[in-house]
C-alpha cells in the first residue's frame, strides 16, 4: 500500500506534464468541439418568416412633374427599406461604386409628362434611370416592385380618364388612389405563415447526441497521450539504479510493487476520463442543446469506453516506463503515437474519406475499436449495438494486455540484467 500512495504523490507530483497533456490537450480537443457543438445549436427551427427587405433609394429629378415620387415611396415602404443616396452626379456615382443600396431609382426631368402622353397614346411606356446593385438578387426584386407601381398606376389613370387623353396630374391622382387601396386592402400584402415543424423538437434532440457522441470521441488523442506520458514518467521514478537497489533489498515482492504502481497510474486515468466524460456531456447543455436527447445507455456505455480506453493508455505508459527511456524519448513517443493513432481511428476523418492503408493500419491501434464501440452505442434511432461494444472493448482490452505483457518482459529482461553497481562519484539525491 505504501508503493501505491508513493505512485500517487509522484504522479501528482508532474504538475507541468499534467498541465500541458491532462488540462491543455483536453481543452484544445474541448475547443474543436464547441466549434461544431456551436453551429448545431445555432440550427433555425423557427416558426416565422422574416422576409429580405432590400434597400432602395428613389431620387426624383423631376422639377416640373406632378409628383410620382412620393407615392412610389409609399409603395415599395411596405416591402422596402428607403434610404437617401443625394441628389447630385457625385453623390450618385458613390453609391453606386459603395453598393450602399441594392436599388436606386432615378425619375428623370420630364419623366411624368412622358409617362402621360404615352399612357394616353397606348404606347411603350418611358423607361426610369434604375442602378441595380451587383452583389445580390435584392435590387432586381425590388425593381418587379417598381415595374408594378407604373403598371398599377397606369392601369388606375385609364380608368378614370374620360378620353384618350391623361395628364401629368391625373396620373399622380391615379398613383395616390393605387397606394390608398392598397393600404385599406387587408389582402393586398399578405403574411407568410410557417407551419410548427413536428421535427424542430427532434432535431435539437439529434443534434446533442451528434455533439456528445463526436465529443468524446475526440478522447482519443488527449487521453492515449496524456496517461502515457504520466505514467511512463512516474513509473520511470522507480526505475533509478539506487532506487532500484533499495527494492531489490526490500523483502517485498517485486511484481506486487509493480502492481501497485500499475494500479495508481490506473486510478488517475480513471478519474481524467471521468472528468473528460462529464465535459463531454456539460458542454451540449452549456451551448442550449437538450440533454435529455442522448439515450441513458449511450451516456453510460460511452463513459465505461472512456474508463476502459484510459486504462489501456495507462497500460500503453507501463510498457514505455520498462524499456528505460528517459523523459524526452517518452513525449516524442507519445506525440508520434497519439497522432497515428488518432488519425487512423476514424474521428479526424470520415472513415469513407480514409485510405484502405489507413484503415488497415487503424484496425491495429487501439483507437479504432475505441471509436467503434462508441458508434456502437451512438444512440442513432434509438439503436444500441450492445454486442458491438462489447467486442469492441474486449479487442481494446486485448490491446491492454498485451502492452503489460510487453512490460513485463522488458521488466524481466531489465531484472535478469541488473546495473547494481554503485557510481564512481557520489549523487545528489534528486527532490
Amino acid at each position: 500500500m505504501r508503493t501505491f500512495k508513493a505512485t500517487l504523490k509522484i504522479l501528482l507530483a508532474q504538475r507541468l506534464m499534467i498541465l500541458i497533456y491532462v488540462v491543455w490537450l483536453c481543452l484544445m480537443m474541448f475547443g474543436l468541439s464547441w466549434s461544431l457543438i456551436s453551429d448545431l445549436s445555432k440550427m433555425d427551427n423557427s416558426t416565422t418568416f422574416d422576409s429580405a427587405r432590400p434597400e432602395v433609394a428613389v431620387v426624383n429629378r423631376d422639377a416640373h412633374g406632378a409628383g410620382l415620387d412620393e407615392p412610389m415611396r409609399a409603395f415599395l415602404e411596405r416591402d422596402c427599406d428607403l434610404v437617401d443616396v443625394g441628389t447630385t452626379d457625385e453623390q450618385l456615382q458613390t453609391a453606386a461604386a459603395s453598393n450602399y443600396a441594392d436599388l436606386i431609382v432615378i425619375i428623370p426631368d420630364g419623366y411624368t409628362d412622358r409617362l402621360a402622353d404615352a399612357i394616353g397614346r397606348d404606347a411603350r411606356m418611358p423607361q426610369l434611370d434604375v442602378v441595380v446593385s451587383f452583389t445580390g438578387a435584392y435590387g432586381s426584386l425590388a425593381r418587379l416592385q417598381v415595374d408594378e407601381f407604373l403598371r398599377l398606376t397606369r392601369t388606375a389613370a385609364l380608368a378614370a380618364a374620360h378620353d384618350a387623353s391623361v395628364s401629368a396630374a391625373a396620373l399622380a391622382d391615379a398613383a395616390d388612389r393605387v397606394v390608398d387601396t392598397l393600404a385599406d386592402a387587408s389582402d393586398a400584402y399578405p403574411r407568410i405563415a410557417v407551419a410548427d415543424d413536428p421535427g424542430a423538437a427532434g432535431d435539437r434532440h439529434e443534434a446533442a447526441r451528434t455533439a456528445y457522441v463526436q465529443t468524446v470521441k475526440m478522447g482519443v488523442y488527449p487521453l492515449l497521450a496524456a496517461m502515457l506520458v504520466c505514467t511512463a514518467l512516474t513509473m520511470n521514478a522507480f526505475a533509478g539504479a539506487n532506487v532500484r537497489r533499495r527494492l531489490y533489498a526490500s523483502p517485498q515482492r517485486t511484481g506486487t510493487m509493480v502492481i501497485q504502481e500499475f494500479a495508481g497510474c490506473a486510478l488517475f486515468g480513471i478519474v481524467v476520463s471521468l472528468l473528460y466524460w462529464g465535459i463531454s456531456l456539460a458542454l451540449p447543455a452549456l451551448a442550449g442543446l437538450p440533454i435529455d436527447g442522448i439515450p441513458l445507455p449511450t451516456i453510460l456505455y460511452s463513459g465505461v469506453s472512456l474508463a476502459l480506453y484510459a486504462l489501456v493508455s495507462v497500460a500503453s505508459g507501463f510498457m514505455i516506463s520498462m524499456l528505460s527511456v528517459n523523459a524526452v524519448a517518452i513525449n516524442a513517443i507519445a506525440n508520434v503515437y497519439g497522432l497515428l493513432v488518432m488519425f487512423t481511428s476514424g474521428m479526424a476523418f470520415p472513415i469513407d474519406m480514409m485510405p484502405k492503408v489507413m484503415i488497415t493500419i487503424g484496425k491495429l491501434l487501439p483507437g479504432w475499436w475505441f471509436c467503434q464501440s462508441i458508434d456502437a452505442v451512438d444512440g442513432v434511432d434509438g439503436r444500441v449495438d450492445l454486442g458491438g461494444w462489447l467486442s469492441c472493448n474486449g479487442l481494446v482490452l486485448l490491446f491492454g494486455v498485451a502492452f503489460i505483457c510487453l512490460g513485463l518482459a522488458f521488466s524481466k529482461g531489465r531484472r535478469s540484467h541488473p546495473v547494481l553497481a554503485a557510481p564512481g562519484t557520489t549523487q545528489l539525491a534528486e527532490v
